[in-house]
């Protein structure tokens, strides 16, 4: 059981493969892919892929954007850069927004929305837009999120239906 979890790891982390532009910052495709590549290594490994997410400079970390995954409503259990700070935090009860997050990755097939969160380095909140999924027969809901003034998010969940 544990080669074949291995095998597919492995299958996932090392077959992807997509051309990118050279810009630094991701696009919303970009999170959506990432995303769903999260999906299948938790549907395979659930708590076993954590390391994966945790680390700052592995696959799940590209350009400006990363995966993360909570057990919605209020646990963080992976994330590549501020799991210390959020593991003790009750999500739901300390972001307002965080219920948001949660409810569109219910949905079937997931969903975007958007909420207030700063960059990195600074304090003020910029506008940030994540696409979240819960992962079928888990407790475990992946997302992930890119910075944008443009993005719409009505026009990104119209995609997903």
């Amino acid at each position: 059981m544990m080669k074949k979890a291995l095998l597919v790891v492995c299958v996932l982390l090392f077959g992807f493969s997509v051309s990118y532009a050279e810009d630094e910052n991701a696009s919303p495709e970009d999170v959506y892919n990432l995303v769903l590549k999260a999906y299948d290594v938790v549907k395979a490994l659930g708590e076993e892929s954590f390391p994966a997410f945790n680390d700052p400079k592995g696959e799940f970390v590209y350009k400006d954007t990363y995966v993360l995954v909570q057990r919605c409503p209020s646990e963080m259990v992976a994330h590549p850069f501020a799991l210390e700070k959020l593991r003790s935090v009750d999500l739901d009860k300390t972001y307002e927004w965080n219920k948001k997050l949660c409810d569109a990755g219910a949905q079937p097939g997931g969903g975007w929305t958007e909420y207030p969160w700063p960059k990195p380095g600074e304090t003020e909140p910029s506008r940030k837009i994540t696409f979240s999924i819960l992962v079928e027969g888990t407790p475990y809901t992946v997302m992930a999120g890119v910075y944008s003034d443009t993005a719409k998010v009505e026009e990104l969940n119209a995609t997903l239906k």
